[in-house]
């Protein structure tokens, strides 16, 4: 149990329980990295699930070396590996599902400042998500990429979106959304599908102290750039074909704004 103050005066709160899902297909290295830093956490995970996407290499080996549960997902897509770490969180009694990536990497409070804020998060806030900084790349850059992601994203869907290599969410809102997302549609980006199935009066809080680290392979090479922008735009289309922007977003506004949330 823990106190949080609100409008002044203190309320009692049970602690969340944290489950990590992180999904990985042929990163071993990355994955050692990163589950290493989830290892040092001054507020250790309750539980962390890797999704095994079908990985050729020692993946697997490397998440049971860490004492992380592995869960295979045959189905290739992030959209399908997300799935499967969510559903086994849910299933394990998760009440926060954190979610990043093998290449990722968290310093060691990361955990327990989620737990602060879930901690003390009204109920109708659904997730919780932060930046990144490339590893090894000036922070201007990260601000720019990750910056103009988040607005133009963030504008479109009137509230900012759940960043895949650092966002929480409610285990229950994601049980209770989980259908109306299509996990066959391997082309989307899933951090994309999320933020689309967030409800009018849900919340998506941004705290901007809470930094994560991320390998820099994303700004290598033309072709990744266009695949990723390819990707985001599919899932743009896909999400506004099903939640039009001139019925999202004037409600959203009325209720907080553009830019819904911002903690830390």
């Amino acid at each position: 149990m823990g106190r949080c103050f609100l409008y002044w005066y203190p309320y009692t709160f049970p602690m969340p329980t944290i489950a990590v899902v992180i999904p990985c297909r042929n990163d071993a290295a990355l994955l050692d990295r990163c589950l290493a830093s989830f290892d040092a956490q001054t507020r250790p995970a309750d539980v962390v699930v890797v999704v095994d996407n079908g990985s050729t290499d020692a993946s697997a080996d490397t998440a049971r070396a860490h004492g992380a549960e592995v869960v295979a997902e045959p189905r290739r897509g992030i959209t399908w590996a997300g799935a499967a770490g969510y559903d086994r969180a849910a299933q394990l009694g998760a009440d926060v599902i954190v979610r990043t990536d093998a290449d990722a990497h968290v310093p060691p409070d990361y955990l327990a400042v989620l737990e602060s804020l879930w901690h003390c998060a009204t109920p109708d806030v659904v997730g919780v998500t932060g930046p990144a900084k490339f590893d090894g790349v000036p922070a201007v850059v990260s601000r720019a990429y990750l910056g103009a992601y988040r607005y133009s994203v963030g504008s479109a869907l009137g509230h900012p979106p759940l960043f895949g290599t650092n966002c929480s969410f409610r285990a229950r809102w994601w049980v209770s959304v989980r259908e109306t997302i299509d996990l066959a549609d391997t082309r989307a980006h899933d951090d994309m599908q999320l933020p689309f199935a967030v409800r009018p009066g849900e919340t998506v809080l941004f705290a901007p102290g809470l930094v994560v680290g991320m390998d820099a392979r994303a700004l290598r090479g033309g072709r990744q750039l266009v695949t990723r922008f390819r990707r985001g735009w599919h899932s743009m289309m896909r999400g506004f074909a099903t939640s039009p922007p001139w019925r999202r977003l004037p409600g959203r506004w009325a209720i907080s704004g553009p830019s819904v949330g911002a903690a830390l």
